[in-house]
């Protein structure tokens, strides 16, 4: 089995207070296809960011595989540095990404003359979708990337990602698209993450079935 290309362990983060993780761990293999799952706040968007480097842990351990490429697409780009799609999307971009552009334009509908001010949610996250898909690194990390997409739009964007050669971890509300990509799912509760090595249509029956052992375990 290839090395991870990114590993996460012992992850600690807190603002405050009571830890938002404690011990968090994850490890992005090549080609993975993760369902990051949580209640609300329970530090999913936190954990996705520490993977990508925007956000130091208190403690614990992040190693970037050398070589390996990662991109990461938040739940709300922020494109107000630049006046065009083109000019956001083409940002220090490598020469070889430029092919691709013109295909990644007209599949997710966006043009790159637009104006970024002007844009609406979708178009905004479609113009983040090119961007990403040009970029073409070895994982991505997803936070609610169907957010503001219309149904074609969220339909390309799965056939983009099931043919893709990265690997993806999602974070998502969207059950159908979690059920439809992913292989293994992790489930950060209570600041610790828990792996099931199946993707997200097993995930709820495999979660009840954990809290009901510890349940029983509580009472004995």
């Amino acid at each position: 089995m290839a090395p991870p290309l990114l590993t996460l362990d012992g992850i600690r983060l807190s603002f405050g207070g009571e830890p938002v993780l404690n011990g968090a761990a994850l490890a992005i293999e090549p080609e993975a296809r993760i369902a990051l799952v949580g209640r609300n706040g329970s530090g999913k968007s936190t954990l996705l960011k520490i993977a990508a480097g925007l956000v130091e842990a208190d403690a614990g351990t992040r190693f970037l595989n050398p070589g390996a490429t990662i991109a990461y697409l938040p739940q709300e780009p922020d494109l107000s540095r630049h006046e065009t799609v083109g000019a956001y999307v083409e940002a220090d971009l490598p020469p070889a990404s430029y092919g691709a552009l013109p295909r990644l334009y007209d599949e997710f509908g966006v043009s790159p003359a637009a104006r970024c001010s002007a844009l609406s949610g979708g178009e905004t996250r479609r113009a983040a979708l090119v961007r990403l898909f040009a970029i073409d690194p070895d994982a991505m990390l997803l936070d609610e990337p169907t957010n503001h997409l219309d149904l074609p739009a969220i339909e390309a964007l799965e056939e983009r990602l099931a043919a893709s050669r990265a690997a993806v971890v999602l974070i998502s509300h969207d059950r159908r698209f979690l059920e439809t990509l992913t292989t293994r799912t992790v489930w950060i509760d209570r600041g610790r993450t828990r792996v099931l090595d199946r993707g997200f249509k097993d995930f709820e029956a495999w979660r009840d079935k954990m809290l009901e052992e510890e349940e029983t375990a509580a009472h004995k």
